[in-house]
């Protein structure tokens, strides 16, 4: 008996299309899930060893606020704050800023000129 077989090609038009359509649902669900978000401000430390960052979320109508900081040659930013929301003033009022201390050791997190968080990094 001789068994013939169909020499199937590896670009087939059902699996581009469905490598498409799971691309094109993925898409879809990370940005369902991700919150809109804009960057504050970012930062870079006195002495130019690390740089920090301000993004501010709105998961509901009160912003939150995450502060990420990464160190000089390093590809990835770690996450040092995140603040679910700040009811004490409206957000709409509200100016947001970090900065660092003169030593590069400290890094502040003020709203409204009043420092609200601050983080000391080991030396």
């Amino acid at each position: 008996m001789k068994r013939s077989y169909k020499k199937r090609s590896l670009i087939d038009r059902k699996r581009i299309g469905f490598a498409a359509f799971t691309l094109f649902i993925c898409y879809v669900a990370f940005k369902i899930l991700t919150p809109p978000s804009t960057e504050v401000a970012q930062v870079v430390s006195p002495d130019g060893s690390k740089t920090a960052r301000l993004r501010k979320f709105y998961y509901v109508s009160q912003p939150s606020y995450k502060i990420y900081y990464r160190e000089d040659g390093h590809p990835a930013w770690l996450n040092l704050l995140y603040l679910p929301s700040y009811t004490n003033q409206p957000h709409a009022t509200a100016t947001e800023s970090i900065e660092w201390s003169p030593d590069s050791k400290t890094l502040y997190f003020s709203i409204n000129h009043t420092s609200i968080w601050s983080h000391a990094f080991p030396d």
